[in-house]
């Protein structure tokens, strides 16, 4: 490589420094590749946990045209948010700002994702809803509780929560969740429980499961962020929300380029929203009492893509066809069918959210059997193509 080709790489580089503790970076990383190789821009991801440099030394050495900034890492040494002065730089779902600077920032909606989680909770006949905070203090954790406590005195509903960072304070795993364990067993039950994200959801699930509290028949979960690692290993399964991590990764970019394009002057928030939540069976109450129904559920979201059918399902209850969908009907409410089509829908959209595939590749991974079933179905829901669905703007 020449020398002015060298240069021209160097100056190209975008740099997006991230938490390696918080393994969703990753998809908020390829919402940024993808909309940044549309602009032409080399994008260098920093690790700040594994970093024994400052943000300094870092830019010295790659000079870039701009950094995207996860929020958390201005919680490191050598990171802060005045570390960026004097170059074009994004802060996404940044719990505090160095005072008084004006900042180009991505927020999640935070608070529109907690009521969903909270109204969800509310359904299932809840007699008391609770909270179980992030055990670092965190903005978003904070925002998270204020919501479900409002949505819980707005419908007359006791409310509590357990402050994970004090728990946490000199104790080891199995001290915090025995603390854990005795804040859940003093709520009324049946109960519902949002947790700050899926890791300390699948905490709650582990304190229940230690004080033999019944998951989801006594207490309902949900979680935040749908990181399948987590949700599809836990004992139940998890119920969660995702907030749109890749989206966000390319309204990064488009920002950046705003704020290259008009050198600082005006500094902007926008705010990305959530994809569908998941149910799993850690609010699957009626199917909980069921284990037919329970293993019918599970098998419609982890075959979806390999085309799972009705004959599939009704196999997997064990019971004669006509049984088998009365049963089904009778505790979820719709037909078998029904529920594969939900299923399959849900992902055709979090897919034309999330991503740039072509119609063709999107009908595979939701087990649909051409573009044409697609197009029919997703016009017949929501009135829209599926291009028009992927072209609107959700903020």
């Amino acid at each position: 490589m020449d020398k002015a080709k060298a240069d021209r790489r160097i100056s190209d580089t975008v740099l997006y420094f991230y938490e390696g503790a918080f393994t969703l970076w990753r998809q908020r990383m390829a919402g940024i590749c993808e909309a940044a190789r549309k602009k032409g821009w080399r994008i260098q991801p920093v690790n700040v946990d594994i970093m024994t440099s400052n943000a300094k030394s870092v830019l010295d050495f790659w000079k870039p045209v701009g950094v995207i900034v996860d929020g958390g890492t201005l919680n490191r040494g050598g990171f802060a948010a005045d570390s960026y002065a004097g170059i074009p730089a994004v802060f996404c779902d940044s719990d505090r700002m160095a005072s008084g600077r004006e900042t180009y920032c991505l927020r999640h909606d935070s608070e529109s994702t907690a009521r969903i989680a909270a109204k969800e909770l509310l359904s299932l006949n809840s007699e008391s809803l609770g909270f179980v905070s992030f055990h670092t203090p965190r903005d978003w954790s904070d925002t998270r509780r204020a919501v479900i406590e409002k949505v819980a005195a707005e419908d007359g509903v006791p409310f509590s929560a357990f402050d994970s960072v004090a728990a946490c304070e000199g104790a080891d795993i199995g001290v915090f969740l025995g603390r854990l364990s005795s804040f859940l067993l003093s709520l009324r039950r049946p109960a519902g429980i949002l947790a700050a994200n899926d890791e300390m959801a699948a905490h709650v699930l582990a304190a229940a499961a230690s004080a033999g509290i019944a998951v989801p028949d006594e207490l309902a979960v949900v979680g935040i962020d749908d990181d399948e690692l987590i949700c599809e290993n836990t004992q139940p399964t998890l119920t969660s929300i995702a907030p749109d991590f890749e989206r966000s990764g390319r309204l990064a970019v488009d920002l950046l380029a705003r704020r290259m394009a008009d050198g600082g002057k005006s500094p902007v928030t926008l705010f990305y929203g959530a994809s569908p939540l998941v149910r799993r069976r850690s609010t699957r109450i009626d199917a909980a009492r069921d284990p037919r129904i329970s293993r019918a559920l599970e098998l419609i979201r982890r075959e979806l893509c390999s085309g799972v059918t009705v004959k599939d399902v009704i196999v997997a209850m064990g019971m004669r066809p006509r049984s088998a969908e009365a049963k089904f009907k009778e505790v979820c409410g719709h037909s078998i069918k029904d529920e594969i089509m939900s299923v399959r829908l849900a992902r055709a959209m979090r897919l034309l959210s999330d991503t740039d595939l072509p119609i063709s590749i999107i009908c595979e991974r939701c087990g649909y059997s051409d573009e044409r079933s697609l197009r029919y179905l997703f016009a017949k829901e929501t009135g829209r193509s599926p291009a028009d669905w992927r072209a609107r703007e959700v903020l």
